[in-house]
């Protein structure tokens, strides 16, 4: 560790003809390196963007006040990362740094070993908010943390995580065309007109408390979990939010296509209930037989976003759903395969099982209620 003293001394040397000499000093002021080494979700890359700025607390033993750096702004300089205003590292002392996303933000309390966001309400403003591990015990700027891209730059190392969820929606028709043994040809037209995400919680808390802390190095926090572990924040409000329709315009399906409904979307870290938080699409279903138009349907269909594989929305996870689409109503198989559309090749594992979709018939006789009256009639 380098440590450069306040109090310069000078020697003067003594011979035929003088010659001054002088010692530049590395600079002592505080630069951070920035990274962001959540991937899954927010801010593409691996690398804090240098258009964005970022706040900065800090902390040091004989700080006058709480804060050493109080909810600083920190930006890039062309060079470096740095706060607006100019802070040295200390002769003698360590330095906590913490940093958070976006710049002075509200709603988020900073102490020196927790962390509490506030009644955050993620659709009146949905933002990618991130926050840092804690950087202890420094003395000087770095350039020895490991991320998963070199940022470049030389300070306090920043890495960033994602306290929200983002989920993104695609569908894929299963199938549009049925073929029977008896030369009877099904098809269907399927339009998606519009695609909302619905019931979702949108406002709540979180508390973020300091893990384990080593004497130098980076520090993370102990997040918030529900009764089944998932990394979750704690609802504040029982209202809940729809979404407005995210296509641009109708969707004409073809099989096996995947199509984007929601690109992305940031919400709330939440558990997921049955039948609470939906997806809701408006469709346009147009059944042919034999070539001929036969039906045509338009309608909303919700479906839930609970699965047995996904019951919560985590921090920091971005998740896909894949909504397959059956022009058919199947009883739950869903267009599965096993069933031929072509019977000349029944063993093609992307023919849909349409087996319980097909409509059948039940037939019963009521029994005869017999009378107990004797009918007589004189002739």
């Amino acid at each position: 560790m380098k440590h450069f003293g306040l109090i310069a001394l000078s020697v003067a040397l003594l011979a035929v003809s003088c010659a001054k000499t002088e010692k530049t000093f590395p600079s002592r002021e505080i630069t951070f390196k920035t990274a962001n080494y959540a991937t899954k979700a927010g801010i593409t890359g691996t690398v804090f963007p240098t258009t964005e700025t970022f706040s900065a607390y800090a902390w040091a033993e004989g700080t006058i006040g709480t804060y050493f750096m109080d909810n600083e702004t920190i930006s890039y300089t062309g060079s470096d990362w740095k706060a607006s205003s100019v802070y040295y590292w200390p002769k003698n002392t360590t330095v906590d740094f913490f940093c958070y996303y976006p710049t002075r933000m509200s709603g988020i309390t900073v102490y020196e070993n927790m962390i509490y966001y506030n009644n955050i309400d993620v659709q009146a403003n949905p933002l990618d908010i991130m926050y840092s591990d804690k950087a202890v015990g420094f003395t000087e700027n770095v350039d020895d943390v490991e991320d998963d891209a070199a940022s470049g730059y030389t300070g306090v190392p920043i890495i960033f995580r994602h306290a929200m969820s983002k989920v993104r929606f695609n569908a894929v028709l299963v199938y549009n065309h049925k073929q029977e043994a008896d030369g009877t040809v099904t098809d269907w037209e399927v339009t998606l007109n519009s695609a909302k995400v619905g019931n979702i919680f949108q406002r709540g808390n979180c508390l973020l408390t300091l893990a384990a802390s080593p004497s130098v190095g980076l520090v993370g926090w102990e997040k918030p979990q529900d009764a089944n572990g998932n990394y979750v924040w704690t609802v504040t409000d029982s209202t809940t939010f729809t979404s407005p329709n995210y296509l641009a315009q109708a969707i004409n399906m073809t099989p096996g296509v995947v199509e984007e409904l929601v690109p992305e979307m940031f919400v709330l870290p939440q558990t997921l209930d049955r039948g609470r938080q939906s997806v809701i699409l408006n469709m346009t279903i147009k059944t042919k037989r034999n070539g001929v138009d036969f039906l045509s349907e338009t309608f909303d269909v919700a479906a839930s976003l609970y699965v047995p594989e996904l019951s919560a929305w985590q921090m920091n996870h971005v998740i896909t759903y894949q909504l397959n689409i059956s022009p058919t109503s199947s009883n739950g198989n869903g267009g599965n395969p096993g069933d031929p559309t072509d019977p000349g090749n029944p063993v093609d594992p992307n023919d849909p099982d349409l087996s319980d979709a097909v409509i059948t018939f039940d037939p019963a006789i009521d029994g005869w209620d017999a009378v107990d009256v004797v009918a007589k009639i004189n002739i």
